[in-house]
């Protein structure tokens, strides 16, 4: 909920003309003011001093003028933030006693309204089945509906309200778990995902600085969608190849869907030692390798195979 101090005059009709007046007349009066103030100061006879003085007179009253409205401003937006919900919550409630009225009121008209009379006609049949009659006599009157049905209605209206309060608590409990749900997912995520890149490069001379460093990166990878620079990494070259690389990051990206573009500049600037002489278009439309014999191959579900991965690595038996 935000209120505006000073709102824009009308761009249609009259109300244009009528608010640019009034915002000439303040200035010219503040003007005024201003410079009857510079000639107490020093002296009606002073003209030119006067005028001068005027000057500096009316940029710093004008200063004190905003900063006093933005002061208030401020201490307005205080307000209605602290007190925001129980202002919303107030609102909602009136809408909805309004809403329920207009249909209380639209029902009572409905039961108002008189029956239209059938009009007889000399060649229709006007005799009644018994169990027509019997029908009609057990239908409910109008005076008898009426009485009947308002009861319930307000009893739906206060039932809405005392729910309401109970709902938004509830919902907003709700939120609260579904994120940190989320946070959750996304720690475990990551971590399957930096435990794949370690298994997959320890076999391959990675010291423990490099594979800090990689792992690093892909953080700033998945969670920001950035890009480490080149030459702030030091990672030496070793038997790995170009293609393996290319799959490792493929692999990764896969899980969070990430472009193929970053995925590329990601490559060339983190393994800028297999990559210096290439560049990166080339890097993007060969970042999926599977035809060959790679150390590294394309997998899709990284996270799925992970044990499969650590028994392979480290003998593990799978539970």
């Amino acid at each position: 909920m935000e209120i505006d101090i000073f709102p824009l005059p009308s761009t249609k009709g009259v109300h244009r003309y009528i608010g640019t007046t009034f915002l000439g007349l303040i200035i010219i009066t503040y003007i005024v003011g201003a410079y009857k103030v510079a000639q107490l100061l020093v002296g009606a006879d002073k003209e030119l001093l006067c005028f001068l003085f005027t000057i500096p007179i009316f940029i710093g009253g004008y200063a004190v003028l905003i900063l006093l409205l933005h002061g208030i401003k401020q201490c307005l937006y205080a307000y209605f933030k602290n007190n925001r919900r129980e202002l919303n919550n107030r609102v909602d409630r009136e809408n909805l006693d309004n809403y329920i009225v207009q249909h209380l009121e639209d029902i009572q008209k409905k039961l108002d309204r008189p029956q239209a009379a059938p009009i007889p006609q000399d060649d229709v049949n006007l005799s009644v089945q018994p169990s027509q009659q019997e029908h009609l006599k057990d239908k409910p009157s109008d005076e008898e509906l009426q009485p009947s049905i308002m009861p319930e209605l307000e009893q739906a209206v206060k039932t809405a309200q005392r729910n309401l309060a109970p709902f938004m608590q509830q919902l907003h409990i709700n939120r609260i778990q579904l994120t940190e749900a989320k946070t959750k997912h996304d720690k475990e995520k990551l971590e399957n995902v930096l435990r794949y890149t370690r298994l997959v490069l320890l076999p391959h001379g990675f010291s423990d600085e490099e594979l800090y460093q990689i792992e690093e990166a892909i953080k700033l990878l998945v969670q920001c969608n950035g890009i480490v620079n080149g030459v702030s990494v030091k990672i030496e070259k070793n038997k790995l190849k170009q293609a393996d690389l290319k799959n490792l990051v493929w692999n990764i990206g896969y899980q969070y869907n990430i472009d193929s573009e970053v995925q590329a500049l990601f490559v060339l600037n983190l393994f800028h030692a297999w990559f210096k002489n290439t560049e990166k278009e080339t890097i993007r439309k060969t970042l999926r390798n599977t035809n060959g014999n790679y150390s590294i191959k394309i997998d899709e579900d990284i996270i799925e195979h992970l044990p499969e991965l650590e028994e392979k690595m480290f003998g593990k038996n799978r539970k």
